[in-house]
């Protein structure tokens, strides 16, 4: 059979099993809302119909390179025979500005959200998203080292993160807003809050995706 005839075949069903589930879960979810099932409040999240792609965030580390591929980039560059692993759903925190008090009060209040999720904490993991020229100062990096050693950096450009979000539909203002974002495990940019969000706000819309997704 030809190589690339057996990358599709592969990528189709691995779209199958593997995407479509997520896909239900978050199709499930806002149809609870919409129903009034779950009781949506002013302050929830926003949902992004259709989501953006994770690439669309220009997620990079701190060697410039990408941090995370699109869903079929990954599916391609499997070697043969090994099968896709599953990623965690990802809580990032985003901003294009210096990392102050309420920034930390924000970091620290997810890493305690991160860890309410008891048996499901494994199925979430955390970033800071950087998104500015300017570099990380270091006594703000030995600060997530020594307070949040299991949430993972990575930097972005305010600007064409903005623009890729913009073409999804979603304006964002990072010179004077951070953002926290939801993306599902097959790399679906499907939610975002602001500032005005509680820790309630994304435990409620977590642990209710948790629950009607078994992946990730």
């Amino acid at each position: 059979m030809d190589a690339n005839l057996k990358n599709k075949i592969k990528l189709t069903v691995l779209l199958l099993v593997t995407a479509v589930p997520i896909i239900m879960a978050t199709l499930s979810f806002r149809t609870a809302i919409d129903s009034g099932t779950i009781t949506a409040t002013a302050n929830k999240g926003h949902l992004i119909n259709p989501p953006a792609d994770i690439t669309a965030l220009v997620m990079n580390d701190q060697n410039g390179q990408p941090v995370f591929k699109n869903f079929e980039e990954e599916i391609a560059s499997l070697p043969e025979g090994q099968e896709y692993e599953i990623r965690p759903w990802l809580l990032l925190y985003v901003t294009a500005n210096e990392c102050e008090v309420g920034c930390k009060e924000r970091i620290h209040y997810l890493q305690q959200l991160h860890i309410a999720l008891g048996k499901n904490i494994q199925r979430v993991r955390r970033y800071y998203l950087h998104a500015s020229e300017q570099p990380i100062p270091t006594e703000i990096a030995d600060y997530f080292r020594a307070e949040f050693p299991s949430m993972g950096v990575a930097y972005s450009n305010a600007a064409a993160l903005e623009q890729n979000m913009k073409a999804a539909g979603v304006d964002l203002t990072l010179s004077s807003q951070s953002y926290i974002v939801l993306v599902d495990p097959v790399g679906n940019v499907m939610m975002y809050y602001t500032d005005e969000n509680t820790a309630e706000d994304i435990m409620t819309d977590l642990e209710t995706l948790l629950k009607y997704s078994s992946l990730g």
